[in-house]
């Protein structure tokens, strides 16, 4: 009996000498990821129907390095949820003046993108710019939600960063609880489509883009 209750007790502190190094561990990866990351965050807009409208900000919190701006990204549309072609840019003035946007078109196993290319400055380091907005059909069950998107420096065409949009209208759920959560299998799944995508997308650019 004796050996039994020493062994709960020793099972029990074991347990927390587990969650308790998690948690740190949980806590640091998400300092790190909110300390430096760009974050592209929407609004989502009914307009009726399956009608909707995502509006943009994209905050750029010095991952990209010191005094570095973002001139450059790409959100993506699966074309097995939206209507490619109801993809509709409404990005108002002056904003919409002030950066040069068209959508990619998807090609196999490639997702339809926004892509939008500073003119000028872009988005500062330390700064948040929001008003950017694509109208849409939205073909899936639900509503709309998370997008991959990607950062691209605007000369060589790299791929500088990617990650997934959060809604601005819930609390976003850092990304190191979306790993212990979800597993680190599927991150890794999820990462590798995210790479192939962003570049293919880019290429796409290069092959279709008329930027003089």
């Amino acid at each position: 009996m004796k050996f039994l209750i020493g062994l709960s007790v020793f099972l029990s502190v074991k347990r927390i000498r587990t969650f308790a190094s998690c948690a740190v561990m949980i806590a640091a990866a998400t300092a790190s990821s909110t300390a430096h990351a760009v974050f592209i965050q929407y609004e989502l807009v009914p307009l009726g129907g399956s009608s909707y409208r995502y509006v943009y900000s994209v905050e750029n919190n010095g991952s990209l390095g010191a005094g570095v701006a973002v001139s450059l990204f790409d959100v993506m549309f699966d074309p097995t949820l939206y209507d490619e072609s109801s993809l509709n840019i409404t990005t108002p003035a002056p904003l919409g003046n002030a950066w040069d946007q068209i959508i990619l078109a998807s090609a196999p196993g490639v997702p339809a993108a926004y892509d939008a290319l500073a003119l000028a400055g872009g988005v500062a380091d330390g700064a948040t710019l929001g008003g950017f907005s694509v109208e849409f059909t939205w073909l899936g069950a639900g509503t709309p939600g998370n997008q991959s998107f990607a950062i691209y420096d605007p000369d060589s065409f790299n791929l500088l960063e990617e990650g997934m949009t959060s809604n601005l209208a819930a609390v976003p759920l850092p990304a190191s609880l979306w790993l212990f959560g979800s597993g680190a299998l599927t991150l890794l799944g999820l990462g590798h489509t995210r790479r192939h995508s962003a570049p293919d997308a880019i290429q796409r650019r290069k092959q279709t883009q008329l930027r003089g």
